[in-house]
């Protein structure tokens, strides 16, 4: 299984209409997990608070942060599948809200990974990160659609 830990609520219809196309395209279980957004740079570590209480010992958590290391879909594809095959728990990753994730969040990380140098929405990011496990499953069964 893989579960998708976010900060905050996911309000446009748009995005929730490209999450659940994909969603509904991937082989195995995924589950968002909301946490309540602080909406201050104070409330980041309420905010880890809640998302730590969301992760168990045996998961292994990929965090997505701007200082996380960059990688290619192919990497990333490389990643789902050693973490898959070889790790107990369920693979989580962790999507803040605008001020980032906490500390202890990134400390409990068994990775961080960044997909651009640039912002992004963190509602935004619920989509690119789904696509990109999309393709990550496609590029493991050499399907056509990374190409």
């Amino acid at each position: 299984m893989i579960k998708i830990i976010v900060v905050g609520k996911l309000n446009q219809k748009y995005l929730e209409e490209g999450i659940l196309y994909y969603q509904k395209q991937i082989p195995v279980k995924i589950e968002f997990i909301e946490v309540q957004d602080e909406s201050t740079i104070q409330g980041v570590d309420i905010e880890g608070s809640k998302i730590l209480s969301k992760i168990k010992d045996s998961d292994y958590v990929v965090s997505l942060a701007i200082l996380g290391k960059m990688t290619s879909s192919e990497g990333f594809s490389e990643m789902l599948d050693q973490i898959s095959t070889y790790q107990q728990g369920d693979l989580v990753f962790v999507i803040g809200g605008s001020y980032g994730l906490s500390n202890d969040v990134l400390k409990r990380s068994n990775k961080e990974i960044s997909f651009s140098k640039m912002t992004f929405p963190h509602q935004l990011m619920r989509l690119i990160l789904i696509e990109q496990i999309y393709r990550g499953f496609m590029i493991l069964k050499n399907h056509p659609y990374h190409k």
